[in-house]
């Protein structure tokens, strides 16, 4: 399955939600467009990996429907501390392998080299059930590969002066993902086309109704089929799940959003995991800026599956933040962007994204 493919059905999911048959019950549009945006982890590496997207702690009602598609593409160039003491004042671009090649690794080093793209698109839906239940279903396919955006980022950080980050060693738009530890070698050169990632079930329920009308309250446990292939990053290769809980405030035309999760990963063999637990948490405001238009910035903080690998910079916490904007179009169709960066850690996160989605409630 190519590129070409995989935006194929995007448009084609997108294209059948706008055929979808109107709700017939008329929607709040702040609920339509004040929720979070839902991004998950972007690092190139966690590609495979459960993580939770961001939602709203309201539930839908009984009977009611919602049909989401959205596709991200991620731009990530990490390395190890060593690598970079190896490649400093290095002007000359080489493949990964042969940048690779040159580097002398010590007894007891964990070293990475992971330069890439993510393209991954996920439809979801979700259905409510009554009595403050909400289930669903999310299908992602996902291609991995060198992509085309690498010029464009040297670009900005060039005008901008924040450092190349030693990206001129490296080919521009060509796929290396390199991980080594005493006991692990992992290597990827070469794309792999679009393919299914693992599908994710998930049930959530609302707690009854607090003293406070505009404090929302919700657990959330999913889990996640190993349906996509580990040693292509498209799956953990085991089953994955985690639990929640999330907060919504309603101030009116703003409201904030929060999650608490533990997420649980099965064994990874291709990239030497055992079973773990990761802490990954959230907050985030929408405000309407327009009768029908909401701004959102958002921030997710997540431990890494690779922390306890030896390599300082996995071993920290990674901050992913988003900035988007979301328009409603009748009651019943949404539409939203998205542009993801990297904050205060910048060698286990993505190094920027963008998220395009739409939204149809029946």
């Amino acid at each position: 399955m190519s590129r070409r493919l995989l935006t194929a059905i995007a448009v084609l999911s997108m294209t059948a939600l706008l055929a979808l048959p109107a709700a017939g019950q008329q929607r709040d549009v702040a609920d339509a467009v004040l929720g979070p945006l839902p991004v998950r982890d972007q690092y190139l590496l966690n590609n495979g990996f459960f993580f939770f997207e961001p939602e709203s702690a309201h539930v839908l009602d009984e009977d009611s429907w919602l049909v989401d598609v959205h596709t991200a593409d991620s731009n990530t160039f990490a390395k190890s501390r060593w690598i970079s003491h190896n490649l400093e004042g290095d002007t000359e671009r080489r493949s990964g392998a042969q940048t690779l090649a040159l580097i002398r690794v010590d007894d007891g080093t964990t070293v990475f080299l992971v330069d890439g793209e993510i393209h991954r698109t996920t439809i979801a839906a979700h259905r409510g059930f009554g009595n403050n239940l909400e289930m669903a279903i999310s299908v992602p396919v996902a291609t991995i590969g060198g992509g085309s955006s690498d010029s464009f980022i040297e670009h900005f950080h060039s005008t901008l002066q924040l450092g190349d980050d030693q990206r001129i060693a490296l080919e521009r738009n060509h796929e290396t993902v390199f991980l080594h530890t005493d006991a692990h070698t992992y290597l990827r050169e070469h794309p792999a086309g679009s393919h299914l990632g693992d599908i994710a079930l998930s049930a959530k329920y609302e707690l009854p109704a607090l003293e406070d009308p505009n404090l929302s309250l919700s657990a959330q446990a999913a889990i996640e089929l190993p349906t996509g292939s580990a040693h292509d990053l498209d799956g953990s290769g085991s089953i994955d799940g985690g639990v929640q809980l999330m907060a919504t405030r309603d101030f009116g035309r703003t409201r904030l959003h929060a999650s608490a999760g533990l997420l649980v990963l099965g064994p990874n063999a291709p990239l030497g995991l055992r079973s773990q637990f990761v802490i990954t948490d959230s907050v985030g405001v929408s405000t309407f800026i327009a009768a029908r238009t909401s701004a959102t910035v958002q921030i997710t903080i997540s431990q890494s599956p690779f922390q306890k690998l030896g390599a300082p910079e996995l071993a920290r916490r990674s901050y992913q933040m988003t900035a988007g904007l979301q328009h409603a179009f009748g009651q019943s169709l949404t539409a939203y962007v998205g542009i993801v960066e990297n904050l205060i850690t910048y060698q286990n996160s993505a190094d920027a994204g963008l998220v395009l989605g739409i939204t149809r409630r029946f």
